[in-house]
């Protein structure tokens, strides 16, 4: 990709949280105070490659809701 596509996260709802940039970084929130840092690439505009396992988007937030993670633009 060129770099100017912006991946739009949502919640699992389809409900728009944020977006971030083709090749940015997603940070994620886990309960016992943990963070980690996610390499996001644009697939098209409701899938995206995040740290090399490719998602849709709304069941990438299924996922982190299910497991108590929160995500935000790192």
């Amino acid at each position: 990709m060129n770099g100017t596509q912006q991946i739009r996260f949502t919640d699992s709802a389809g409900k728009a949280l944020f977006s971030i940039p083709d090749n940015g970084l997603l940070c994620l929130f886990y309960g016992n105070g943990d963070r980690h840092f996610s390499f996001c690439r644009y697939l098209d505009q409701d899938h995206a490659e995040i740290d090399g396992v490719k998602y849709s988007l709304r069941e990438f937030a299924r996922r982190m809701e299910h497991n108590e993670i929160s995500f935000a633009p790192a």
